[in-house]
This record gives structure tokens, C-alpha cells and sequence, in this order.
């Protein structure tokens, strides 16, 4: 299979022992030599992987990339629904925080960012990450939405930008953790910005 096709197997069908290996390896190479510099070959000779077997089941670099990135998604689903806008938040904010806190975590956000000496394939390989995650964490003002909870005239986007980007922020210029206290500090902002009164 060409680098250029798609694979005929949904990321769900890729066996998970196959994934166990390479995920991690995906992760310490974007670690390393971040989106520009990533290399499938470089990778699966490192890592001692089946380069044919990776473009088997993810068919290119990009797919591989944002599968890595989106590694998260379900832990991230299923950890921010608490029923209700104020637990959200936090749940959100304490998420976050425990992901960038980690070695990995705040590497993999920092090469995550938008690089105006990317190409276009590595700008759209990011813009597909950050989509990704947006379409998990807009749950929150989705479900608060339905439950009542927000003012009129919230932005989905500006909403969840109030939580995340702070951390966001502060793990890319500092390498202090994300505390519990600053998380708690931010979700009440944001509680305050965007409930109804």
C-alpha cells in the first residue's frame, strides 16, 4: 500500500496490541522531532515496528498523527459528564491539568501548535487535531445547554476557550504543574461567565 491511501480498517478494527506498540511510539516521536520532522520509517525502524503493517491499518503519517492525538477522547468523554455546568467544568479544568502534567502530555501540546514554518500538510495534521478535541470537549456547553444552564448568546468556542486556554497557556510557557487551586480557580470563572443568573 502506497503512504497516499487510505486504510481499508477504521481505526476500531486496528488490534489493540498492534496499537499498544504504536501508539507510544508515535507519542515519543512527535516528542522528540515533533509534527514537521515525523517520519513513519524513521519511526517503525526505532521502534522496531512493521512500517508496511502501520500504512496497513492508518494508510499515511497524518492519520497515524491524529489518531495519536485524539488518543484521549474517550477518557476525556467520559470524565467531564457530571450532570451538571459548574461540575463540568472543573471535571474539564482537572482533566486538562492531569494531561499536560505529565512528561508526554505537555510535550505532545507543545508540538501540537500551530508553526507558520509548517507546510500545509503538517498546518492541516494540527487543525485535524484540535478539531478532534473540540468536538469532544463542546459536550460540556452542549449538555448544559439542553439542561438549561447557560446564559443567552454563549459561543460554544469562546466557552470552552475560557477553561482550556489558561491551561493551555501555562503549560506551554511554564513547566510548574497545573495545581488543583488554579483548576478550581479557573472553572469558577468560567461557571460565573456562562451560567444563567
Amino acid at each position: 500500500m502506497r503512504p497516499s491511501q487510505s486504510p481499508d480498517v477504521s481505526p476500531v478494527d486496528i488490534p489493540a496490541d498492534l496499537r499498544a506498540r504504536v501508539m507510544p511510539a508515535v507519542l515519543d516521536e512527535l516528542a522528540r522531532w515533533g509534527v514537521e520532522r515525523f517520519s513513519v520509517e524513521a519511526m517503525a525502524e526505532r521502534h522496531h515496528l512493521d512500517v508496511a503493517t502501520i500504512y496497513r491499518y492508518w494508510g499515511n503519517r497524518q492519520k497515524l498523527i491524529v489518531d495519536a492525538a485524539v488518543r484521549d477522547a474517550d477518557m476525556f468523554r467520559c470524565a467531564i459528564d457530571t450532570g451538571s455546568l459548574r461540575g463540568d467544568l472543573l471535571a474539564l479544568a482537572r482533566t486538562l491539568a492531569a494531561d499536560v502534567n505529565t512528561p508526554i502530555g505537555r510535550t505532545f501540546h507543545r508540538v501540537m501548535v500551530m508553526d507558520s514554518r509548517a507546510g500545509h500538510h503538517d498546518g492541516e495534521t494540527r487543525m485535524l487535531f484540535w478539531q478532534r478535541r473540540f468536538s469532544v470537549l463542546r459536550t460540556v456547553i452542549d449538555r448544559a445547554r439542553e439542561r438549561g444552564e447557560l446564559r443567552e448568546g454563549v459561543h460554544t468556542v469562546a466557552a470552552i476557550q475560557i477553561v482550556t486556554a489558561p491551561i493551555y497557556v501555562r503549560s506551554l510557557y511554564m513547566e510548574d504543574p497545573v495545581d488543583d487551586g488554579y483548576c478550581l480557580a479557573i472553572a469558577d470563572l468560567a461557571w460565573h461567565a456562562l451560567r444563567r443568573q
